[in-house]
């Protein structure tokens, strides 16, 4: 048995910071410089909160095949057999720092995630060894010595997969000990990370991070292991909020309605939220989410002109039938968050403000606005690696411009970022949009 400290280090900041966005890259939730952005950030930081799933996972693994494995985002002691680092883009610099103070120490330390996967040579000349491909694959059925783990090669790969189905239960219970995870838009209680699929078929891979460790083929989780997997945190934890990770929930209609059907004969009042496309969205689905739990969706509109979003190569409904399917939605009382992106690659400041125009009129219950962002590892990458204007890996926070944009400045972002914010949420029909919906239902 070995001694393991799962370490998933953070800068300290005054807005959220959250590695299992972007595809477990993560994001830091900067929205924006006046006194009512600075409330979104106090608000959204005290209200949203989760270490990323991949880690609660690799603790599910250890402790499965018999080691001692702890949660910390900081370094309690020295006195560990392996250190194993949670990486991020959004940390990247402070897990750097964390890796030069074990490897200093003559500690072993390897090195997990997508982003880690994409950019390994920062932590390679660290020091540390890295896994590339997904980690809990890695970590299954772990027997390796002391001696074993030495000899391991700095570039960890070709190791086998496993059916997601054969993996363990996650390791919440380690993380729960050190922080209790909570996403208060669900509502009273703790909640936890959960995936019913890996992997993601559509063409917006161009920009999106999700395939770059899951792939594009889709694998399913089974409806049964999924159900057990939250009751079993419900007994043990006491956990009723379950937030899904799946990079396109309902991307199969058979196999959500399905898990609907198992949840609501389950007869636990599970509140969840999903993120998905509305391409996969029509009434009969929408009425099975409902009964199930669903209290909140994420969806992805990008771009109110569709030029800009196919230029991006954004799949998308309509804008007619988006505001079609996101009224059924919140008909039936799910709240929907939309997700637009200023500055993508053909985006001007005309088109955009067509856009925050058109997120005002759909008047969703929540909306988020970040700023297109070219990821290591995405092809989109590859088209601006040679125009990206920071040297710090922390900066790409989804709400910072890190590349020369034909069309914008980082200005014109940071005040396009304040503006979406402050006329969004301040705009009356929004406002009273929520008042209804917090004091006449």
């Amino acid at each position: 048995m070995l001694n393991i400290l799962v370490l998933d280090p953070y800068p300290k900041a005054g807005h959220r910071i959250c590695k299992d966005n972007a595809g477990a890259y993560g994001t830091a939730n900067h929205y924006g410089n006046n006194l009512f952005c600075k409330f979104l950030n106090y608000f959204v930081k005290n209200s949203d909160l989760s270490p990323p799933l991949f880690a609660a996972q690799i603790i599910g693994e250890l402790i499965n095949s018999g080691h001692n494995a702890k949660y910390n985002q900081e370094i309690d002691n020295l006195n560990y057999d392996l250190f194993i680092i949670i990486s991020s883009i959004v940390c990247h610099e402070t897990e750097i720092k964390k890796i030069e103070t074990l490897i200093s120490n003559n500690k072993n330390v390897i090195v997990a995630g997508p982003f880690a996967t994409s950019y390994p040579e920062p932590y390679l000349k660290a020091g540390a060894k890295v896994i590339f491909g997904e980690p809990d694959m890695f970590f299954h059925k772990f027997n390796l010595n002391l001696q074993e783990i030495n000899n391991l090669p700095s570039r960890i790969k070709n190791f086998k997969i496993y059916d997601i189905n054969d993996l363990s239960i996650p390791g919440w219970k380690q993380i729960f000990k050190f922080v209790k995870p909570r996403m208060k838009f669900l509502g009273k209680g703790n909640s936890i990370y959960i995936q019913a699929s890996r992997g993601c078929p559509y063409p917006c891979f161009y920009y999106c991070t999700y395939p770059t460790q899951q792939g594009r083929k889709l694998r399913f989780k089974s409806v049964e292991l999924i159900v057990n997997e939250m009751n079993y945190f419900y007994k043990e934890l006491k956990v009723s909020n379950y937030v899904f990770r799946d990079p396109v929930f309902a991307i199969s209609k058979k196999h959500t309605m399905d898990l609907c059907k198992k949840i609501i004969d389950n007869g636990i009042d599970f509140k969840l939220c999903i993120e998905t496309h509305l391409n996969n969205i029509d009434e009969e689905l929408s009425i099975m989410l409902k009964k199930a739990g669903v209290k909140l969706i994420y969806i992805g509109i990008e771009s109110g002109v569709k030029k800009v979003r196919d230029e991006s190569h954004r799949l998308s409904e309509e804008n007619d039938k988006q505001i079609e399917k996101i009224k059924t939605l919140e008909n039936l009382g799910i709240l929907v968050k939309a997700n637009y992106i200023i500055g993508l690659p053909k985006d001007t400041k005309e088109t955009y403000l067509q856009t925050l125009e058109y997120a005002k009129l759909v008047n969703t219950s929540y909306a988020q606005f970040s700023v297109f962002t070219p990821y290591p590892g995405t092809p989109a990458y590859l088209d601006y690696k040679d125009k990206i204007k920071t040297q710090k890996l922390e900066d790409f926070t989804q709400w910072r411009l890190v590349f020369e944009h034909n069309n914008f400045s980082k200005s014109d972002i940071s005040e396009l970022i304040t503006k979406s914010y402050t006329d969004y949420y301040l705009n009356y029909k929004w406002i009273v949009k929520y008042i209804k919906s917090k004091f006449l239902n």
